[in-house]
């Protein structure tokens, strides 16, 4: 097997060290943390000392040790009381003892302490910029990754990076002074035999060189698999109704099953091959341990020293565990930063342009120049030519069959994404000149899919406006008819609903998203497909609270009601991302084109009651 395979990889190595880069803000702590650590491992070398020369003191016939002579010469020369001088010798050199316990206990506690500060610090630093970077990131990201899969880089992999840090850096801290005052005791007591033991010591390191590898390959395909079951969780929860419907129970629970047991047997081979280095490791110690019993009897070492020496080296083999089980860490930890360093490498095009200033000025006309737009460069165009002019207060109604490019149009207006060529225009400039935030508060949205969060109605109609004050937020719900059925809520606009909304009618969720949207006052609005939850006597009431706010704003509205497309300045039919016909309700109809066959197939029956 190749020594190559004992060693870290550079990449390994570059993302770890890219990893410890974030710990440098707090090297204060960190040499605190050093000098604590020093203080651990090094009084190792005063216990042992003092050890040895207290039982040197106590079992009569043994070597005298420095420490007794230099503990009986200092009785002699200051101590002038009564005490037995032995006695007093012996109770100098296990005060020393206690005392290097102590500095020991103090110096772990003050390591441990702060080590842990430091890398708890750094983790909750590290969660919180993925968690913002997600929320930055262009909605294009999103359409090739899964919510799960997200939620467990935030939440999962930062836990493995978390042991990364601490056991590690611990480790490293602490564990080396411990294994120079160890070996600095053997070689005090008997520098032959301590020579001896130092050679055979990296033997038990090939056990971890062997296995490491192997924990590594399944920790990242484990970190790979949790990822898979949160994903196909959130799916089934967020769909539950769909599941339910279609009697989907089983399958999907077998699909986690599935799931869950390949995660199972990556874990346990991981547990196999950490579980296979500690026995290999015992039992190197047990054969060197029997070595030096021998050696103790060929030589005639006193039984002070045996013990210590055999006390050093069990108090070596703690350090030379957990260092050589370092790369075992550090492989599961680059595993799990190297998904957290892909999210936050990832380039987001959609953002504030050098120079952006903000948008604060009426909105007099809105143009789409030459417009395309495609999801990705091997991808085909979605949107291709697209040339459209509005001016403030139309109301420009979209239509088109499924993927003909309505969503993706009204899209690019609030820079969800970016057009591959061409651009949108407000007031004859570039809205890539505006910073996005003044943007998009200047805007409107209503989405087909209806969003709320689990808390108050007040809150919920309020998030793009915390500061709104409740008389504020009531009239948004009435504009958008909704608030007779909030007042008749438990707690009326302090009721928490539920996530997404489940305890409200789909009617009452899309009124809801609607106050929300008026409630902002935005010079545009987007409806996408606002009303398609709403009966016809909701839909009639919300269209009238429309008509009104739309009095100085321009409305893009992707409809299926004929009576928004009747009131429209202009209708735009896509087709194929073209906008292949436009002009007024009449005239349409007029033209023997796309448009007169989606009226008699979509909106002849709703014309037919007037």
């Amino acid at each position: 097997m190749s020594s190559s395979q004992f060693r870290l990889t550079t990449q390994e190595k570059q993302i770890y060290l890219r990893l410890l880069a974030r710990t440098k803000p707090h090297r204060l702590r960190l040499a605190l943390a050093v000098i604590f650590g020093a203080m651990f491992g090094g009084s190792i070398f005063g216990i042992f000392a003092s050890a040895r020369g207290g039982m040197a003191h106590i079992f009569q016939g043994s070597t005298a040790t420095r420490l007794n002579e230099a503990a009986s010469q200092w009785a002699s020369q200051w101590y002038a009381g009564t005490m037995d001088h032995d006695v007093l010798v012996t109770a100098l050199v296990l005060g020393l003892l206690l005392l290097f316990v102590a500095l020991r206990g103090i110096g772990f506690f003050f390591s441990k302490y702060l080590i842990e500060w430091v890398a708890q610090h750094v983790i909750m630093d590290m969660r919180n910029e993925v968690f913002g970077k997600i929320l930055r990131l262009p909605l294009l990201y999103f359409t090739g990754s899964r919510t799960g899969e997200l939620m467990s880089r935030t939440l999962n992999d930062t836990q493995m990076i978390e042991r990364g840090i601490t056991e590690v850096i611990c480790d490293v801290v602490q564990q080396p002074f411990v294994l120079i005052g160890a070996a600095a005791a053997l070689c005090l007591t008997d520098l032959r035999l301590a020579i001896f033991s130092l050679i055979i010591f990296p033997v038990c390191i090939l056990p971890v060189a062997v296995f490491g590898r192997r924990v590594r390959r399944h920790a990242k395909a484990g970190q790979e698999r949790i990822a898979d079951l949160a994903s196909l969780q959130q799916e089934v929860i967020s769909g539950a109704a769909i599941v339910k419907a279609f009697g989907t129970e089983a399958r999907e629970e077998a699909r986690f099953f599935k799931l869950s047991r390949d995660f199972f047997r990556r874990q346990i081979k991981i547990t196999a091959s950490k579980a296979a280095v500690n026995p290999l490791m015992e039992l190197f110690s047990a054969i060197a341990a029997c070595g030096i019993l021998i050696y103790a009897r060929r030589t005639s070492l006193d039984l002070p020293s045996l013990l210590v020496f055999l006390g050093s080296m069990v108090v070596m083999y703690d350090p030379v565990k957990k260092l050589s089980r370092v790369h075992l860490v550090i492989q599961q930890s680059s595993a799990a930063a190297e998904r957290i360093f892909h999210i936050l490498d990832t380039t987001d095009h959609v953002c504030d342009l050098p120079g952006a200033q903000p948008f604060d000025e009426p909105i007099q006309t809105i143009e789409f120049r030459d417009l395309t737009f495609s999801y990705g460069p091997d991808s085909p165009n979605v949107l291709d030519g697209i040339h459209l002019s509005a001016r403030s207060g139309e109301l420009i109604a979209l239509i088109g069959g499924s993927g003909a490019g309505k969503t993706t149009l009204v899209n690019l207006l609030p820079r969800f994404f970016d057009p591959t060529s061409g651009g949108v225009y407000v007031n004859g400039r570039d809205i890539r000149t505006f910073t996005l935030t003044s943007l998009r508060q200047r805007i409107g949205l209503v989405t087909q899919e209806t969003i709320l969060f689990n808390d108050t109605v007040h809150n919920n109609i309020a998030y793009g406006d915390p500061q709104a004050t409740r008389a504020q937020v009531e009239a948004a719900a009435k504009k958008a008819h909704a608030h007779d059925f909030i007042s008749a809520m438990p707690n009326g606009y302090d009721t928490v609903i539920a996530e997404r909304g489940l305890l409200l009618s789909g009617g009452q969720r899309q009124r809801l998203a609607i106050a929300r949207a008026l409630l902002r006052d935005p010079p545009i609005l987007i409806l996408d497909e606002a009303t398609s939850a709403l009966d016809t006597e909701s839909e009639r009431a919300v269209q009238a609270a429309l008509d009104e706010a739309m009095a100085g704003r321009t409305v893009f509205a992707i409809a299926h009601r004929l009576s928004t497309i009747q009131r429209a300045s202009q209708i735009l039919v896509l087709d194929g991302g073209k906008i292949v016909e436009s002009g007024r309700h009449q005239e349409l109809l007029a033209h023997n084109g796309i448009y007169r066959r989606l009226y008699h197939l979509q909106f002849e029956q709703q014309a037919a009651p007037s």
